[in-house]
């Protein structure tokens, strides 16, 4: 008989570290099945201040304050034209070593609880029988071993031990990143220390990510097509390095240490994410354009929201479809939101660089029409924007829900598990949403018409709803506008009691 868990989590990655720890914490037996290391060198990621909220929430925030990353301070890009954009951070995020990072998250689980297997490389997955899923694997010493699990996470990345069952997609286009380390002479040719970098090229694209003051990571983003068939690796990656003006000027007085080494970029998603013993958790199921640089906090929130549906399915087996499918719907729209956020800057670049390369990416992603919530993307949503400016030039508000919206009950998170929920739905949101800045929407949509002045609505949702504050309630009021949610039919004019700061919360700039 093999040893049996509640879970099997196949990769210790971020997504697979973290959905451990929790069910751990959650009081369920779980073993993670962590691949030997790769033999190339580590990647170097940036993970920016955005991520803080997530890390606060998960429980992991000082942890990885204290393990001395080196800060990242903010950006500097040249992106189509050759002119310079800053952009500097209000608090630092991270640039780590993947292998550091990842190692520990790794450890994290470990002192929550999960049992390790370290050097141990997934081979298979039999998902025949729907309560046990049975797992084989080669150990670090000895022979072939198997393990039972009633739910099995594929958090295994690119390699998708199970994701490769026949429930991979692949985009139209293929990329390929060549990567190496340079160690720079002089660091006055770096606009700031602690800035990621970015620079576009006729067919490709470049960053840099620094690891230390010293030490930057330098990497090209090519076609997948162009792998080195005809010439060396350290060919090509020169020769892309080359057709840039700004890193090749940085690089002028840099030396390469490591590498360089090359590894699959190209993006796919999955038909499907989950089914009755299986899901497929972070970079298993959809890898997006490293240009996000949300793929990390991409992945572990995948791995949050698995652990919640996957504790759900353990302690209500009764509402399991449901929580699978929530889950499902989930990292097809957070995948969706990602390609269109990419496509629009692959457009804009696409206007300086009309070469195939920029033309494919520009185009994909763009097909989908269905809107779906996005901060990040409703911050600089020039449609929300707009809204929040009239809002501020009317003197009262005459709010009214508009023909075809509706509060249904949907699948949602409540707390640890999956739960049937109020949520907003109309006709562009069919999949429907119940928050928005932490603003209870359907409870807004509830009280909206009763109220003439923006203050008032504000006082009465604070005192009906958990408190928030007043950028995010009105970054949220702006959206139900912008989309069509709510109209205002109340008379423009000038108006004062709106003249409020927005330097944080969901209208802000809080980076």
């Amino acid at each position: 008989m093999a040893e049996t868990f509640d879970v099997v989590v196949i990769g210790g990655g971020p997504a697979g570290s973290t959905a451990a720890r929790l069910l751990a914490q959650w009081g369920h037996s779980t073993l993670i099945l962590n691949k030997p290391p790769a033999k190339h060198p580590a990647l170097a990621e940036s993970l920016p201040p955005t991520c803080r909220k997530l890390f606060g929430f998960l429980g992991i925030l000082e942890r990885l304050d204290a393990a001395g990353f080196y800060p990242a301070r903010g950006n500097t890009v040249w992106w189509g034209d050759s002119r310079t954009r800053a952009e500097n951070f209000d608090r630092p995020g991270y640039q780590v070593l993947r292998s550091d990072f990842d190692r520990l998250l790794l450890e994290l689980a470990g002192v929550s609880g999960a049992h390790i297997r370290h050097g141990a490389a997934a081979r298979d997955v039999d998902l025949s029988v729907p309560d046990q899923a049975r797992i084989e694997y080669e150990p670090a010493r000895g022979a072939k071993a198997s393990v039972a699990a009633r739910y099995v996470l594929d958090c295994s990345g690119r390699a998708g031990v199970v994701a490769r069952k026949a429930l991979r997609r692949k985009e139209r286009y293929s990329t390929l990143a060549i990567a190496g380390v340079w160690k720079q002479d002089h660091d006055r040719q770096v606009p700031d220390a602690g800035h990621t970098l970015v620079e576009t090229y006729r067919d490709g694209w470049a960053w840099s990510v620094p690891i230390s003051s010293e030490m930057r990571c330098f990497a090209v983003m090519v076609n997948g097509h162009e792998a080195p068939r005809s010439r060396g690796l350290k060919d090509l990656y020169r020769a892309d390095l080359d057709k840039t003006i700004h890193f090749k000027r940085i690089l002028s007085e840099a030396t390469l240490t490591s590498g360089p080494w090359s590894c699959d970029a190209s993006l796919y998603f999955a038909s499907r994410y989950a089914g009755p013993n299986f899901l497929l958790v972070g970079d298993a199921g959809s890898f997006i354009e490293p240009l996000s640089s949300f793929g990390v906090k991409k992945a572990i929130a995948s791995a949050w929201v698995a652990a919640v549906a996957v504790h759900t399915c353990l302690k209500r087996p009764e509402i399991r479809e449901a929580a699978l499918d929530f889950f499902s719907a989930r990292e097809q729209q957070v995948y969706a939101s990602y390609l269109r956020q990419s496509a629009r800057y692959f457009q804009e670049a696409a206007q300086y660089h009309p070469h195939p390369f920029w033309l494919a990416r520009a185009q994909t992603g763009l097909d989908s029409h269905a809107w779906e919530p996005d901060e990040e993307e409703l911050k600089r949503d020039p449609e929300v924007l707009a809204a929040f400016e009239s809002l501020k030039q009317s003197p009262s508000i005459n709010l009214r829900v508009s023909p075809g919206v509706r509060v249904e009950k949907k699948a949602g998170i409540d707390g640890r598990e999956i739960a049937l929920v109020d949520a907003v739905v109309s006709p562009g949101l069919p999949g429907g949403v119940r928050f928005l800045g932490n603003v209870n929407l359907p409870r807004l949509l509830k009280i909206a018409a009763g109220y003439n002045q923006v203050p008032d609505l504000f006082d009465a949702y604070n005192r009906l709803c958990p408190p928030v504050e007043i950028p995010n309630f009105l970054g949220a009021l702006s959206v139900l506008l912008a989309k069509g949610i709510l109209t205002n039919e109340g008379q423009r004019g000038k108006g004062d009691d709106l003249r409020v700061s927005v330097k944080s919360g969901f209208l802000g700039n809080d980076k």
